[in-house]
């Protein structure tokens, strides 16, 4: 399968490539992530994930169709009828912090949402790079987040999202598309009024154990993808929330 800006984020595309978001869905909850692919179940799209959308739309230059595409983003009733909800306006914040950040629009120039294909631990695998400088030797990805410094039971949040395995997977991908080893970078930007910036370089002693562990997990994934082992579920999320008819008995040390 041909994988195009068209197709990249249809059942086909899921059903028959392995991407980074899906990835990262079958290792929380198998029995989700396999009803999605499927197209049984649906992800809803928060606040949060609009917001981020928002300014990937900004870097990609289509900021104005996105917003047209996204009623959501605008107030239905009262006096802000029509204006954009607050969570957005932090949006509005956020790309003019960074339209006046030298640093960052400088690690925000290449070529934009380029798809790049491949083929690792005996699958196919997709992703879509949002900034590709092949001239200048890196590649860079512009990441929201509540907190830059924040962590996450000990983790970073590139640690916690599972960004060094997106980073590592990419890494691999450019290198047999284009034959070149390039530095990834994380642009970061805090979801506030009064937004830190950062650009973060993901070094390999972080994205080679990530592929270690990813060539483990997927044999697992891709027997589940085959019809080959029955996925196990989460318990947590929502999906689980909706199939599960049994109440969970649990001791203090389950929780």
């Amino acid at each position: 399968m041909i994988i195009t800006k068209d197709n990249y984020y249809s059942l086909e595309a899921d059903l028959n490539t392995m991407s980074v978001s899906q990835y990262k869905l079958f290792m929380k909850c198998e029995k989700q992530a396999l009803a999605k692919i499927k197209g049984e179940y649906e992800l809803l799209e928060s606040d949060a994930f609009l917001l981020g959308k928002y300014v990937h739309s900004w870097n990609e230059g289509t900021v104005e169709k996105f917003k047209e595409e996204n009623p959501a983003l605008y107030s239905s009733q009262g006096k802000t009828k029509g204006q954009l909800k607050s969570t957005f306006k932090v949006a509005e914040t956020m790309v003019n912090a960074l339209e006046n950040d030298n640093a960052c629009m400088k690690f925000l120039q290449g070529d934009k949402e380029v798809i790049i294909q491949g083929e690792l631990f005996g699958i196919k695998w997709r992703g879509m790079v949002d900034v590709l400088n092949l001239d200048k030797g890196f590649f860079s990805d512009l990441k929201t987040t509540q907190g830059i410094h924040k962590k996450y039971s000990g983790l970073t949040f590139i640690e916690y999202y599972g960004y060094v395995e997106q980073m590592a997977i990419y890494r691999e991908l450019i290198k047999q598309q284009y034959g070149v080893d390039l530095i990834p970078y994380i642009v970061a930007i805090e979801k506030n009024d009064n937004p830190l910036k950062a650009i973060i370089r993901v070094d390999e002693r972080y994205t080679e154990p990530k592929l270690e562990e990813i060539e483990y997990n997927i044999q697992r994934i891709k027997a589940i993808k085959n019809g080959e082992e029955s996925p196990i579920g989460c318990g947590e999320c929502e999906y689980c929330r909706k199939i599960n008819k049994v109440t969970q008995i649990l001791s203090i040390e389950d929780l």
